[in-house]
Parts: structure tokens; C-alpha cells; sequence
């Protein structure tokens, strides 16, 4: 059964089994047949809902996909040939079927994995077959249709470009299965991923009618390559694409998001036109991720879909990668960070492409420390002794080697010693050890550029070191200063300092062995020869040494350095249009070999790159082998690693082998949770688009202008920036609600200022004498907590009540504040007492305070005497 958007809503497995198998009675098979052999060979593997096995294309049963139906065809007629005259003449007996069980005939297909390795025949040929994974089944509620305005004449089918030559199969299929199911496509670089995306936009450009379609890429230069082949591929019109970066002014980009449906930018820029209102999330309808392993954590890949998901369910997502992931709990973030229901995955070995994969020669080279390099390692050993013996204390392999110390080392026994004894220590150890700690975490990283990257790098943190130890003077570090003023360290800076000075000095063995290598390689190729290099290296500092060293063999190597845009304290960074005039100037020959730092391990497409050499290995299978995927793309090519014996051969290992075991998990598919919640068709279900293979007519303005179609600012006034746009999700009240309006239908009232009751003069009934006045025993304990004061035992002090009569001008007006505003019931005791200043004249006031019924009531209160004196 196919999982695609074509077929129908009711599994062809379940067909077949409600026809074979009757609720009542089950038949059995015809006297004579033994069903054995070819048949009994297939096993059909369980679905789940939850988890999706990744595609493979693997033989099934060692037939080829598409021989398979003819040789069941075959194998059946050759059942019904051996069947007696009179095998129907009667009614089969009626009994209980039992399950079918695997023929041991020599005669038997044996069904293989990807990789070659026979099944487990141990297992029962008859499982039971769980529910179907399908989004789209007819017991299944139906989704709700899409917002997005359709082309209901363009939904009948969806075109596949062969502008590029014959169809892959391969490319095919994912392309079939990318536009239905929001799909993690993992293809060795070179395989045609870009293809994949601009087929799939080329599709949802003619389905719908005003959408956006958006191709995200990590920087400036890998979103720039997308746009030629798209444009020159797909054939969509390049009035509307636009190429959106940070560098773009917030009113230029707002005019492209109003006109244009085709977007190539980067994630970042796109994060900010969302939060800012420029981009709507309900318009899109299309994201293409580039390098998609990057969507884990806070990375603005999973901020973006996370904010066009509130506003915005029905859009696909097609995220491309060469290696989704290190470990399975990382490939499972990337799943759940893009909602991907489907991972289409193809390694070298895959069978489908290994006709399109060009050979690479992976050559691990061991280098041994130069004789330069273990005098230094020398002295600075003896230099941090001091130092480490500090921690002998904490951890005692941590005293044995400083030339083994490492960042994630110090920081693990860091963690471990203040959990432990460091909880328990006093404030002046636990001081000191971090201390120790602190500096040698700083120093960790000059010794990881001394062992794998050479003396020169080393040096220049060093120099920086001392500086800013020299800089801060007595104020400074007490063990900083002891090391600076070590007789090893001022020995070991001097010995650098001479060898530096000298022409034919090398720092380190992989220099020597890469400058050969370099030179073996253009020497072979010949003069005019199109060959280029790539060199990686992990530190700006190292490619800075390495581009130095090589441009001394002009003009058979002519280097140039290719970094990320953070500025370092010697050099500057390269903004991106320096980085895209960089790449160009490499494809154009103008230098043959390229030393990158991270910056060039992602995307790169140079065809002419014959030789990839790593100056540094990395643990991380992902970096690994995005580094080995910038050579063989056009033809063959080789890759040579510069490994130094010990930790850096076993971390090369490592990720080699931790990449295999990835791939297997990944192919199995059996450990992740694939979020078919997430995915939507968007599509109506009665609309079964069919294939149109076709060679895609260019418009003439894209061949025309082969310049990036950025937004350029036109002479005139300037447009400002519109005000910050707030796009709601469908269905959303907004306004004012008050507690009682939550729950109900309708939209919620304007808020208005609300107006305060009306005051009435309505005389309040006299209350009883019981009811307002204090008894005795809450009388005693009204003076024992706020007028009695303790004091000697023969002598009591009273605290005088208040006189309300005493200044009765000023409490009929509200007194100056400074930083407290007047309450409520200081303003409602201040209009009461105005009340009663204006009630009577002031010499009536005094003769007749109140009338003769009010004055009995007053008289028969029993006031305490301040009240009775007032």
C-alpha cells in the first residue's frame, strides 16, 4: 500500500482482508494447492500511527520493484498448471484456516536489508497488521479546508521539470511524497535536494493563487545559490521572487512582502518580519528549510514555524539535510521542532542512487608532534604545574598531563567537586579552586591550537594572555601573575618569538604534509587544469596560518580565506556580500584553493572541487560529513584528513562511527515519533493531482537579469516603516471582555471608560445601640491593645483619642501630597465633612447643633468623655 496523496481513503490492506476473511465462516484453500515457495516468502511489516519507517529502496524479496508484479503473475500461473482437472468441480470443505506457515524450499527468495544482512527468520511470517499510518482514512474525521485561495484547474496535476535530463527515481519520489506529508528529506550532498525544493515550489506557485512560498537558509551566500535554480529550473517568473536579508531596510522589505509570493531569505529575517507584522503567517503556505538539522533549541528555524503554527495550520514543510542528526534524541527535536509526519532518507549505499553518487577516496593521514612542538608542550607543562597541582585535591588526573586538559574535562570535575567535597569546603578553598578552575578552562583552548593547529595560533593567545594579565597589574589574578612571571612560560615565549622570525619555519606537521599534498595535487593536474581545494579549519586563527603558509608556493597554490562576519582581534570579519564575491571569485579561478572555517561547511556547491583537505577532525558526525560533501558533486573526488595520534584519530572514529549507527536508526524508522497531527494535505481529498512530466518554459526576464533580485531603494522620498501589525488567528475575539462575556458567541464590547455609580441622598436607617456600639469586653480590649501602655505597675499611661473637632477648616479639604495619592475613603471623609460644614450657619450651629428629636438620640448614646467634651 502506498502512503501518498493518490490513493484512496480506505487501505488496500484492509479491502483484501475484509473480502478473504467472512465474519461467520472461513474457507480454506482448494484441495491440491500447497501455497509455499515465492508466496509464502513476502512478509508484510506492521504500521503504526505513531511512527513512521523512513523510505527506503531497498529489493524487496530480492525482486526489483518493478519485476515484481510480473513474476507473482508468473509464479501464480505456474500454481494453476500443476492444479488437477476436477480442482473446481465441488465446494471446498469448510474448517478453521490456519496461519500460513514459511516454506523452507531451497527454491525461496531471501528477503535482505538495506545493507545486504538476511531478516531474522526466526520471527512468525504472519504478523498482525495495525492500524494504517495514513493521514487521510475514511474513519477519520475529515480536516477543515484550507484558507488558502486555490486554482481548482491547476490542482489536476503537478508537473515535474525534466529540463535537467532524464527522471531519477529517486527525486521522483520524494518530490510525490514532499507535497502531501511534511517530509525531512536526508540526501548525501550533490543528489539534487535543491531540485527537490524547486519542483515542490514550483507546484504550490501553481496551486494556489496569492500564497507565499519561502526558502529559508541559514546565511546570505546558501540562500543566493537557491534562487538560480529555482528560477532557471522551475521557471517561476522572477517578478515575483525577492531575496530578503537583515541588510535590507524594514520598509523595503515590508513593499516585497505586499507584491511578492516567492521569498529566499534568512531565518532570522524572516523571524523579524513575522514578530513585526511585515509577513502574515496566515499567507504562507510553503516552508523550505535548508540544512534542517540546525532546528533544534532556540535556533530561529524553530521560533519561525512555531509562530506561523498559532496563526497558521495548513502549510507544508520540506526540510532538506545531508545529516539530520548525531544522536536519536537530536533527529527526534528536529522531527518535533518542524512537525515532519515522513523522513525520506538515501545513503550511499541506497541502490536507487548509486549510479548518481561519484566515487570519494577518504585518506586518514597520522601525523606524529614535531620535535618544535614537544619543547613547547614542554614548557608550558612545567608553566601550569604549579596550577595543577592546586588540584590534585579535586582530582588527580587532573595533575598528571596539563597538555591533556580540555574544556568539557575541567568543567565536568568542576561540577563534580562543588556537588561533592566543594559543597562541604570553606569559602576561602572553595574560592581558590574555582579560581584554579577558571584559568585553566581559559588555557584549555590555547592547548587544543598547540596540539592540533600549530605554535603560531598558540602564541597569539598566549601574547594575548600576558597582555591582559600586564594590563590589570596588582589588581589582577594572583596565579595569572605567577604564571606570566614563570621562568618556563618567559622561556617558552621567547623560544616562539626566534622561531617565528625565521622564513622556512613551520609550526606544525599537518602544514608540511598539507603544502605537499596541495602541490602533488596541481602538479598532477596540470597547468590550465580547472581543479580547485577546499581546506577546513576549525579557528580563524589557523586559517589564517594556513592561507599565509600556501600563498608562499605562488603561483601553483594561490589561497584565500573565507570566514563567518563576528570580527576577531587581528582581522575583520566578511560581511556577505564579501562572502558571495568570495565564492564567485572561486568559481571563476581567480584562486584554486579556499580555507574555510565552519562558515563553508554548509552548502557550498563548487562542481570543480576535486580535493576536500580537513586540517582539523571533528566528533560531530554532521560537521564530518558536511565537509566531505563539498567534493565529488561533478566527478570523483578525494579527501584527505590530517589526524594527530591519540585523541584526535580516536574523535574521527567516533563520528564515523556514531554516523553509521545514525543512518540504520534513521532508515528503521522504528525509534521516532512522526507528527502526522501536524501534517495537513491542504488540499481537497477530492483532488488527486496527476504527473505532467514536462520540459518547463523559462520566462524570458529570468534569463534576461541574472543578478540576485533584491529590493533596491528608489530615488524619492524615503517610505517609512509602517507601524508594528498584529495578525490575529481565525475565529479570535478581540476588544474588551469582560469575566461574564468569556464562553459566549459574538465579538466583545468596545471598552469604554466606565462611569461611577450615582450618589443619592438616601438616609440610611438608624441601627441599633447593640449592634454599632462596642461592649465591655470589646471595649477592655480596644484600650489594651491601642490607649493602655505598659509601664510600671503602680503607673498607667493613656493614649489621648483624637479630636475630631479640632481642625475642622482643614479636614474639609484635601491636604498636598508628594509621591502617595489620596484614597478613596480620605476622599469620601473629606466630602462628608464638607457636607456638614455647609448644613447649617455657624452661629446656629452652635445654639442648636442638631434638632431636639436628633439631640435625644444623641443624649441617650452613651459616648465615652473625649466624645462628650467635644
Amino acid at each position: 500500500m502506498d502512503s501518498d496523496g493518490w490513493d484512496g481513503d480506505i487501505a488496500d490492506e484492509d479491502l483484501i482482508s475484509a473480502l478473504t476473511q467472512p465474519s461467520q465462516k472461513q474457507t480454506d484453500t482448494a484441495p491440491g494447492i500447497s501455497i509455499s515457495g515465492h508466496a509464502s516468502s513476502f512478509v508484510t511489516a506492521p504500521r503504526t500511527a505513531s511512527s513512521s519507517p523512513a523510505k527506503s529502496t531497498e529489493l524487496h524479496n530480492g525482486i526489483p520493484p518493478s519485476l515484481g508484479r510480473a513474476h507473482r503473475d508468473q509464479s501464480r500461473v505456474e500454481h494453476l498448471d500443476g492444479l488437477p482437472a476436477d480442482a473446481f468441480d465441488s465446494s471446498p470443505v469448510q474448517q478453521r484456516v490456519s496461519p500460513i506457515q514459511r516454506s523452507n524450499s531451497s527454491q525461496a527468495f531471501r528477503q535482505t536489508t538495506l545493507w545486504g544482512h538476511a531478516l531474522d527468520h526466526d520471527e512468525p511470517s504472519q504478523q498482525p497488521q495495525t492500524q494504517s499510518r495514513r493521514m487521510y482514512r475514511a474513519d477519520m474525521p475529515p480536516e477543515a479546508p484550507t484558507h488558502h485561495k486555490l486554482n481548482q484547474d491547476a490542482l489536476k496535476t503537478w508537473v515535474y521539470p525534466t529540463n535537467l535530463g532524464p527522471v531519477r527515481d529517486y527525486q521522483f519520489s520524494i518530490v510525490k511524497n514532499g507535497l502531501f506529508n511534511n517530509t525531512l528529506v536526508a540526501l548525501p550532498t550533490g543528489l539534487g535536494k535543491t531540485f527537490i525544493a524547486a519542483t515542490v515550489m514550483l507546484n504550490f506557485f501553481r496551486w494556489t493563487k496569492d500564497a507565499k512560498i519561502i526558502f529559508v537558509a541559514p546565511t546570505k551566500p546558501l540562500a543566493s545559490q537557491q534562487v538560480e535554480a529555482c528560477l532557471n529550473v522551475a521557471g517561476i517568473p522572477r517578478s515575483q521572487a525577492t531575496l530578503l536579508t537583515g541588510e535590507i531596510s524594514p520598509s523595503l522589505r515590508e513593499g516585497e512582502w505586499e507584491k511578492k509570493r516567492l521569498f529566499f531569505m534568512t531565518p532570522q529575517t524572516l523571524q523579524n518580519d513575522l514578530s513585526k507584522g511585515y509577513a502574515d503567517p496566515k499567507s504562507i503556505v510553503l516552508l523550505v528549510i535548508d540544512e534542517a538539522h540546525r532546528a533544534t533549541g532556540d535556533y530561529a528555524y524553530v521560533k519561525v514555524v512555531e509562530f506561523i503554527r498559532r496563526f497558521n495550520p495548513s502549510f507544508r514543510v520540506l526540510a532538506l539535510t545531508a545529516t539530520p542528526g548525531s544522536t536519536v534524541e537530536g533527529v527526534q527535536a528536529v522531527i518535533d521542532s518542524l512537525g515532519i509526519s515522513d523522513i525520506e532518507i538515501r545513503t550511499e549505499e541506497s541502490i536507487d542512487i548509486r549510479q548518481y553518487v561519484h566515487a570519494r577516496e577518504v585518506t586518514p593521514i597520522i601525523l606524529q608532534p614535531s620535535d618544535e612542538m614537544l619543547r613547547v608542550q614542554e614548557l608550558f607543562s612545567k608553566a601550569l604545574r604549579p596550577l595543577c597541582n592546586k588540584l590534585a585535591q579535586v582530582n588527580k588526573w587532573l595533575a598528571r598531563d596539563p597538555m591533556t586538559l580540555t574544556v568539557m574535562g575541567l568543567r565536568e570535575a568542576q561540577k563534580q567537586w562543588a556537588l561533592g567535597a566543594g559543597s562541604r569546603a570553606n569559602q576561602a578553598t572553595k574560592g581558590m579552586i574555582m579560581a584554579v578552575f577558571a584559568i585553566l578552562q581559559s588555557l584549555a583552548h590555547a592547548i587544543k591550537l598547540l596540539n592540533y593547529h600549530g605554535i603560531v595560533p598558540f602564541y597569539n593567545k598566549m601574547v594575548d594572555f600576558r597582555s591582559e594579565v600586564e594590563g590589570q597589574g596588582s589588581k589582577g589574578s594572583k596565579n595569572k601573575r605567577q604564571l606570566v612571571e614563570d621562568e618556563n612560560f618567559q622561556e617558552m615565549m621567547l623560544v616562539i618569538d626566534k622561531w617565528r622570525r625565521l622564513d622556512n619555519f613551520v609550526g606544525h606537521p599537518k602544514l608540511s604534509y598539507l603544502c605537499e599534498n596541495l602541490l602533488n595535487h596541481f602538479m598532477d593536474a596540470g597547468q590550465g587544469s580547472s581543479t580547485r581545494a577546499i581546506v577546513f579549519s576549525e579557528y580563524r586563527d589557523s586559517a589564517e596560518e594556513i592561507v599565509q603558509t600556501l600563498n608562499k608556493h605562488k603561483p601553483m597554490i594561490t589561497a584565500s580565506i573565507f570566514v563567518g562576519q563576528a570580527d576577531s582581534k587581528r582581522s575583520e570579519g566578511m560581511k556577505q556580500k564579501q562572502q558571495i564575491e568570495t565564492i564567485e571569485k572561486f568559481r571563476a579561478g581567480q584562486f584554486n584553493v579556499l580555507v574555510a572555517t565552519s562558515i563553508g561547511e554548509e552548502g557550498l556547491d563548487i562542481g570543480q572541487v576535486d580535493l576536500i583537505i580537513c586540517y582539523d577532525a571533528s566528533a560531530s558526525p554532521i560537521r564530518m560529513l558536511q565537509r566531505m560533501g563539498r567534493t565529488g558533486r561533478k566527478r570523483a573526488g578525494n579527501i584527505t584528513l590530517l589526524l594527530m595520534e591519540g585523541r584526535e584519530d580516536e574523535q574521527y572514529r567516533k563520528a564515523k562511527d556514531n554516523y553509521e549507527k545514525m543512518q540504520r536508526f534513521i532508515c528503521e524508522g522504528t525509534r521516532f515519533n512522526f507528527r502526522n497531527d501536524l501534517s495537513s494535505r491542504i488540499l481537497p481529498r477530492n483532488a488527486k493531482p496527476e504527473v505532467d512530466k514536462r520540459m518547463v518554459v523559462i520566462p524570458i526576464e529570468n534569463t534576461q537579469d541574472t543578478s540576485l533580485p533584491e529590493p533596491r531603494k528608489k530615488a524619492g522620498v524615503r517610505k517609512k516603516a509602517t507601524q508594528k501589525k498584529f495578525h490575529m488567528p481565525d475565529g479570535v475575539v478581540t476588544g474588551f471582555m469582560t469575566a461574564s462575556e468569556f464562553g459566549r458567541a459574538g465579538t466583545a464590547t468596545a471598552r469604554s471608560k466606565s462611569k461611577g455609580p450615582e450618589e443619592v441622598d438616601i438616609l440610611a436607617e438608624i441601627p441599633l445601640l447593640d449592634v454599632v456600639l462596642l461592649d465591655h469586653r470589646q471595649t477592655d480590649e480596644l484600650n489594651h491593645t491601642y490607649r493602655n501602655l505598659p509601664s510600671h505597675r503602680t503607673c498607667r499611661e493613656h493614649i489621648t483619642g483624637p479630636d475630631l473637632g479640632a481642625q475642622s477648616k482643614a479636614q474639609a479639604r484635601l491636604g498636598p501630597v508628594v509621591k502617595l495619592k489620596h484614597g478613596a475613603h480620605t476622599k469620601r471623609c473629606v466630602k462628608l465633612f464638607k457636607k456638614l460644614a455647609k448644613a447649617q450657619s455657624p452661629l446656629e450651629r452652635h445654639l442648636r447643633p442638631y434638632d431636639d428629636t436628633e439631640r435625644l438620640l444623641y443624649r441617650q448614646i452613651p459616648l465615652p468623655g473625649f466624645a462628650e467634651d467635644s
